[in-house]
């Protein structure tokens, strides 16, 4: 016999679901980066993630639009939008018509945003060694398996 959904609820392990595991370690490995970001820079994780995925897309050849953001941070367009303005007035980054589609704004990164990116990123890189450290051998299968979720559920 099957048991009813709010027996599972009331038996579900936490600490071995994966759902609610994702949650918490994500949260925890954004607050670390949140710190050092605000530390040393004066800036949220999502900000620096818009302003290195800019950096990234632009790097790689492609305009970068706010759908194109949007897609490639998963954050939404309107977030990317209020991020986007902040980004604007601590001039890291400007809107510029793009050529190939008149009716979007191609985003660019200012000196003072590609600066940040390069000098921040130094930061996030040994952040993300200290906390992904535990894996040891295993980080790059940890990748492969995050990178498979990606792919399975976009």
């Amino acid at each position: 016999m099957q048991k009813n959904t709010f027996s599972l609820v009331e038996e579900e392990d936490l600490d071995k679901n994966s759902g609610f595991l994702m949650l918490r370690v994500s949260k925890l490995w954004e607050d670390t980066h949140e710190r050092a970001l605000k530390k040393y820079y004066d800036i949220s994780y999502t900000q620096y993630a818009v302003l290195a995925s800019i950096n990234w897309l632009v790097l790689h050849g492609q305009n970068v639009t706010q759908i194109k953001l949007s897609k490639h941070t998963k954050i939404s367009p309107m977030s990317i939008s209020q991020i986007l303005k902040i980004l604007e007035k601590k001039d890291y980054a400007y809107r510029v018509a793009c050529i190939d589609d008149v009716r979007a704004k191609c985003v660019l990164l200012t000196l003072k945003g590609k600066e940040l990116v390069h000098q921040a990123f130094q930061v996030i890189y040994t952040v993300d060694e200290k906390f992904f450290n535990p894996f040891g051998e295993n980080r790059q299968k940890f990748n492969i398996y995050m990178a498979k979720l990606l792919s399975a559920n976009e």
